[in-house]
């Protein structure tokens, strides 16, 4: 891996660790003030034909979406979280049983390139803020065909994750390539995911232009980029239609 890769990989841990410690879950005005609400509808779909639906949540952080999905699986089911930190995964450890759902609770601590996701293992996987943080376009691919891999028939995948990000100096005005693992052009973006998908149910695409307020690095920043939100269901001889209506109204990706 490259000397940069591994520079904004210390920044983006770094910044997390810092922002988990001086944060709590579900914390107003925060990023982690709720689930982004997608989430939550496409577990809905999916429970419409799998009562109790294993999940997995890659980058999970400290359980920004593991808590809610677990509060949902009333009638059984598991989520797996996983995170690079050791110190996220405490935290959901905690959360967990804060929000008394450590029963349908896994927390793994594991870099996701490196993560074994075992055949047909899940019924819905959800990578959010997570794969614009691996080391290269090769390695996105093989991330996204282990999730293929281990997803059954009918299965859901939601994928977010920024592209195009440029940070702006909030001081001097001064803009520059986001300092972050694979930055990626929305265009690129796109293309590789419809490419990845083929033969699978598109029913989200969206492109979502961003500009977030952050403390990286210790300087004052924006970051600007454009949020896609990427949704597909695993083909099946005979289809639900209730999962594979959209969500949202597509943009032209």
């Amino acid at each position: 891996m490259c000397a940069a890769f591994d520079t904004a990989r210390e920044s983006e841990s770094d910044y997390h660790e810092k922002f988990y410690e001086e944060n709590k879950l579900f914390e107003p005005g925060t990023w982690m003030a709720g689930p982004t609400p997608i989430v939550m509808e496409l577990l809905e779909r999916l429970q419409k034909y799998t009562s109790a639906p294993k999940v997995l949540d890659m980058a999970c952080g400290v359980g920004r979406h593991t808590i809610p999905v677990a509060q949902q699986l009333t009638q059984g089911g598991m989520v797996v979280g996983v995170d690079l930190l050791d110190s996220a995964i405490d935290q959901l450890k905690k959360y967990a049983e804060e929000y008394k759902v450590a029963d349908r609770i896994e927390a793994v601590t594991s870099d996701v390139e490196s993560y074994e996701i075992a055949k047909e293992e899940y019924d819905y996987i959800i990578a959010t803020g997570c794969l614009e943080h691996v080391s290269s376009e090769e390695s996105l691919q093989k991330v996204i065909a282990n999730m293929q891999t281990g997803t059954r028939t009918g299965g859901i995948h939601l994928i977010s994750m920024t592209s195009s990000v440029q940070q702006v100096d909030q001081q001097t005005g001064e803009a520059e390539e986001g300092n972050i693992e694979l930055n990626l052009t929305t265009e690129q973006l796109v293309s590789l995911l419809h490419q990845y998908y083929e033969g699978w149910n598109i029913i989200e695409r969206k492109a979502v232009a961003q500009a977030i307020e952050e403390t990286k690095d210790n300087k004052e920043i924006e970051l600007q980029g454009n949020w896609i939100t990427f949704a597909a269901c695993k083909e099946d001889p005979q289809p639900h239609p209730e999962v594979l209506e959209q969500v949202g109204k597509d943009t032209d990706l």
